[in-house]
């Protein structure tokens, strides 16, 4: 049984998850959708009470049927999405909430739920190609690698266009990230989808908080500044740079600290900037780098070159960069801020260290809003799935029932820190809140000069010396550009 304390913690949790924080969409009168309720009227003249009680967008239903879903192991990390029964740990909250929303589900429609493991991101769409292919719809639904395969299972016609499903889906409801899915639909098909099944993986800045008590007073209170609109790039480097130990100290402090490779590519996303897109007369999909924002593109990879080679700055790089390949986390307890991904939070839970989270800088004041680089994979349908309406309802209902979920992966990653710390939980609904993809990094697989565009950041600042960026962009957009447009041919 719950303490009370927990209870007041997961109340807690969960007003901080209705903070109205640019959520994915909005679920005012959809059909099934929430409805108001009268409270009881009291005394004469006392106003009614008004409760919003929420209700599933499907039907209940009695399929009788599998729903079987196969997965992208490196991405979908087992046990934060399904549980197997015979395996479960009681006891565990994230285990058991996981549990409950899959009887749920299953009791609410009348379907076997299975997770199937399809392995690493080379292996994990050859079994789903391989029933496809047949024509046999044993596996309902793909949870992708990032981008390794997505545009080979668009081409082949493996995958279901999500609009053949409107009749279940509330994309609507603030459990979908409506924006996302659109940004990567394709002539108006719809393959992937996001809701907040997918529990997203992204970047974030997290900061030790007893290091940063004495810059406070001049600095201000850091989640102010993030509610404020006035954490940007140039509001970080300020705050790191304030760490100034002598670099003759073996042991020395750092002001900021990241992995000098993915992390740094999610900086074009948080500044509101794209490595391809869509025209938005015909829909075609080109790369934009190099076309509208190469030169807001050069200014932010000099910025971030500046960062990464800064005295108060320790970045460490993959094998064989001229970085070195000894990190230093938060967790040394030697370093002021650092780039971190959600599911790399566990790893602070057991510090003894404050921790605070804080979203990716915008690049400006003047930029409207945080964004964030989905770094998570996507799910997808079966182009042969025989039972559409059953596949629908099930990953309405999967989304729909991931509050609770929600609430035990705050807890997962963050431990007690978030009882000490509820902000922290409001920041990390804000940064899921704001995810947003890039057609250039879904579909980077298309050619290596795409790869090399969406990690074009780390590439100038781990491999080379300072180079001309433009010269770096336009070399690759016209290879790039040109597998973008014949993939998008097949598609169209």
């Amino acid at each position: 049984m719950k303490s009370a304390i927990t209870k007041v913690l997961c109340l807690l949790l969960t007003l901080c998850m209705l903070i109205p924080l640019a959520a994915c969409g909005e679920n005012n009168e959809t059909p099934g959708g929430d409805e108001t309720v009268a409270g009881t009227q009291g005394d004469a003249g006392n106003n009614e009470e008004e409760v919003t009680e929420r209700k599933p967008y499907v039907e209940s239903a009695k399929y009788d049927e599998e729903f079987v879903a196969l997965y992208c192991s490196d991405i979908f990390r087992k046990g934060y999405y399904f549980v197997d029964p015979e395996n479960r740990e009681e006891g565990n909250d994230l285990d058991d909430k996981i549990y409950e929303r899959e009887i749920m589900v299953e009791e609410y429609l009348g379907v076997d739920i299975e997770a199937i493991d399809g392995g690493d991101y080379q292996n994990y769409t050859t079994q789903f190609k391989s029933t496809v292919g047949a024509n046999d719809d044993s596996y309902q639904m793909l949870m992708t690698h990032v981008y390794m395969g997505i545009s080979g299972l668009i081409t082949s016609n493996y995958l279901l266009d999500m609009n053949e499903l409107d009749e279940s889906l509330n994309l609507d409801a603030d459990y979908w990230n409506r924006q996302l899915m659109d940004d990567l639909s394709i002539n108006d098909k719809m393959f992937l989808a996001y809701n907040d099944f997918c529990l997203s993986q992204v970047y974030l800045v997290v900061f030790n908080k007893e290091m940063y008590e004495p810059y406070a007073p001049t600095e201000g209170n850091l989640y102010d500044v993030v509610r404020n609109k006035e954490w940007t790039l140039d509001k970080m480097v300020s705050v790191a740079s304030l760490v100034t130990d002598s670099s003759d100290n073996p042991e020395r402090n750092y002001g900021f600290s990241c992995f000098a490779w993915v992390p740094l590519s999610s900086f074009v996303s948080a500044s509101n900037l794209k490595i391809a897109d869509k025209d938005p007369d015909t829909g075609e999909l080109y790369v934009c780098a190099a076309k509208e924002s190469t030169e807001k593109l050069t200014n932010l990879h000099e910025k971030v070159y500046a960062l990464c080679n800064a005295e108060y700055t320790y970045a460490w790089g993959p094998a064989g960069m001229t970085k070195p390949a000894e990190p230093l986390q938060l967790t040394s307890n030697r370093v002021l801020m650092s780039l971190e991904g959600t599911f790399g939070l566990v790893a602070y839970k057991g510090e003894d260290i404050k921790t605070g989270i804080l979203p990716y800088p915008k690049y400006d004041a003047a930029q409207e809003s945080y964004q964030h680089m989905n770094w998570n994979g996507m799910l997808a349908v079966s182009n042969v799935v025989k039972n559409k309406k059953m596949v629908g309802d099930v990953m309405e209902m999967l989304a729909y029932h991931t509050n609770d979920v929600k609430t035990s992966f705050y807890e997962t990653l963050l431990g007690s820190k978030v009882a000490n710390a509820p902000e922290d939980a409001e920041m990390l609904e804000l940064i899921w809140s704001t995810t947003v993809s890039d057609l250039g990094l879904v579909f980077s697989d298309l050619s290596g000069n795409m790869d090399a565009m969406v990690y074009f950041i780390p590439r100038l600042v781990t491999n080379l010396d300072q180079a001309e960026t433009a010269s770096f962009i336009r070399q690759n957009a016209k290879s790039a550009n040109r597998a973008l447009e014949n993939f998008y041919k097949k598609v169209g």
